[in-house]
Parts: C-alpha cells; structure tokens; sequence
C-alpha cells in the first residue's frame, strides 16, 4: 500500500510505501492498546465503585456496632442500677428481720414461751432440689428387655444434666438472687413465728382474762357458804345457791373474770342483778346491788367494777349475792374465789 505526503509550501510531494502485514499488525495492537485502556479504566471505575461500597458497608457496620455498645452499656447500666435497688431491698429485708426477731424473741422470753419459738435460728426444712425432681421423673423404668440373666433390673444411665450446670449465671447476679430469695423465706418464716406466737399470747391473755379466779369485792367478809343454811327469813332450812359477802353500802362489786353482760336490772329474788357471760359454759351473778353500772350488751373486763353493794330484793342488809353457774346449773364459787389467779 502506497501513501502520498504532499507539502503545501514546499509545493512537494512524498510517496511512502508500507506492506499490508504492518498495517494489519499496526491496527490490531492500536486495537489491544485501546482494549486495554478501556479495560483498564472499567477495572478502576469497578474497583471505585467497590471500594465506595465497601465504605458504605463498613459505614453501616461501625454504625450498628455503635448502636449495640450503646445498648449494651444502656443494658449494663440498667442491670447495675437493679442490681444496686435489689442490695438496698435485701439490706431493708435484712434490717426488718432483725426487728422481727428481736422484737419475737423479746416477746417469747418475756411470756416464757417454751423453746419451739426461737426466733434467733433458722427453721428445720428439707426436701428434694429440683434438679433432683427432674432426673426422678426424666429416668424411665426399664423394659422387660433390659432384664439381665440373674433377672435383676438393669440401672439405665442418666444422661441428663442440671440446666443450672449448662448456663450459670454470673456469680454477682446469682449471688444476690439467691441472698433475696433466703431473706425473703427466712422473713417469710420470722413472720409465721411471729403470727403463731400473736395468737398463743392472744389465746393466753383471752384464756387469762376469762379464767374465773378471786372475790367479787375489794373489801367485805364471806357472810354465807353455798349449800345448806337456815333461811333468814323463815327459820327453815334453804339451799343457798351462792355465797354472800357482806360489806359496806356503796362498795364497790368487780367482775371476777372478763365476758359479756347477758343480764342487767331487777330480778325476782335478786333485786338488782347483773349476769356475765365469760364463754365456755361459765356464767357469774352479782345480786342485791344498788346500783348496776353496766348494761345488756356490755364487754367487761377482769376486775372492772359493775355495781355497788346495796340490800335490793330479799336481802337483810348491805352485800353482794355471788353465784358461779357451769352449763346453766349452780355450782360452788368456793374453788373459784380462793384458787391462785391465772
């Protein structure tokens, strides 16, 4: 192939003369030159576009992370604020079972209560742990194939693994869990002491208040024994039903035990009466009075005064007519005025 070259100022012309092989070879590398030049420059731009998402991922990675450290120190924080709240409840729970058995061991030994209210030692407890129900009930008998030849039982192996030993807990939170639930039980059984001995005391001072023991006068003499006498006014001889006590006008007449006014005012016989109910079958009256100072319906106690000593009804002079009834029926005040007050 032949190229021309002409000079337009030197008015020349060159002619050059170029085998076909060489153009060929000439284009097919100016051809790989600009393939590779584009490949080149895909390979950088690709690569650009890599690495920017690369960064974008890696943006959004760093920024996840952020937020999982900030959830996990949010976490930390809220564990160590219950962890904190939970000592405070435990070191509260502490310091009120201290009061509950200082206050239940002062009430056991001020009321000489025996040795089964000791509120300075744990309860006596037992049983089977969990972990111990879980492998009982997890164990399967064997079947009749697993006979041996003696025609024993053949043991099966236990596979099975307390959960307590595949995930512990962290020995802070375990050791404060299981110090809240000890306080808890151990208040929870202070409490059941201190209930049962409440209601002992209660029983006792109730069975205290109702135990019929003394006189029913501060100050007077035994002027008539139960039973047999010469009736005053006929000479004949009476069943006197109490026993009197004579004494001067305006004394004062006390309840010999605590109860229940069952009967207030005049009362054929008695004159002005009062009735007191104290529970189980017991009932005392207080006849002759002056003047009756409690009225139907009125809870009295041991001691309480309910009437002055006067001469009402069939009565010859100033003293109070006493009677003790057991299941309605009269019996003798006499073992009930002089034995020892409960």
């Amino acid at each position: 192939m032949k190229f021309i070259v002409i000079d337009s100022e030197l008015s020349q012309s060159k002619s050059y003369d170029f085998d076909r092989r060489w153009i060929h070879v000439f284009l097919a590398g100016l051809a790989v030159l600009v393939l590779c030049l584009l490949t080149l420059t895909w390979v950088v731009v690709e690569r650009g576009n890599r690495i920017e998402e690369t960064r974008a991922q890696l943006d959004g990675i760093q920024q996840d992370l952020l937020a999982q450290q900030y959830d996990l120190d949010s976490y930390y924080t809220y564990a160590e604020r219950v962890m904190t709240e939970q000592a405070k409840r435990a070191g509260m729970m502490e310091a009120r079972i201290s009061r509950v058995e200082a206050l239940g061991g002062r009430l056991a030994d001020t009321a000489q209560i025996a040795d089964e209210f000791d509120f300075y030692s744990l309860p006596a407890i037992g049983g089977p742990a969990e972990e111990d129900l879980a492998l009982v009930h997890t164990t399967a008998l064997p079947s009749a194939d697993e006979m041996t030849d003696e025609g024993a039982l053949a043991i099966p192996e236990v596979d099975v693994v307390p959960q307590s030993l595949i995930e512990p807990e962290s020995v802070s939170e375990s050791l404060l869990t299981d110090t809240y639930k000890n306080l808890e039980q151990k208040l929870r059984y202070r409490q059941q002491e201190l209930v049962s001995l409440q209601n002992l005391l209660l029983d006792e001072n109730i069975h205290k208040e109702q135990y019929l023991a003394g006189k029913p006068v501060s100050s007077g003499w035994l002027s008539s024994k139960f039973g047999k006498r010469i009736d005053p006014f006929h000479g004949r001889v009476a069943w006197h039903k109490g026993v009197d006590f004579a004494g001067d006008w305006d004394s004062p007449i006390l309840a010999v035990a605590s109860g229940v006014v069952v009967w207030s005012g005049e009362r054929y016989g008695y004159g002005d009466m009062v009735e007191i109910d104290h529970g189980n079958g017991y009932a005392t009256r207080y006849g002759h009075n002056r003047k009756n100072l409690v009225k139907l319906g009125d809870v009295v106690t041991k001691g309480q005064q309910i009437a002055e000593m006067g001469s009402s009804g069939r009565s010859t002079g100033p003293h109070v007519h006493f009677e003790v009834l057991k299941n309605g029926k009269q019996v003798n005040p006499r073992r009930y005025i002089y034995r020892k007050a409960f």
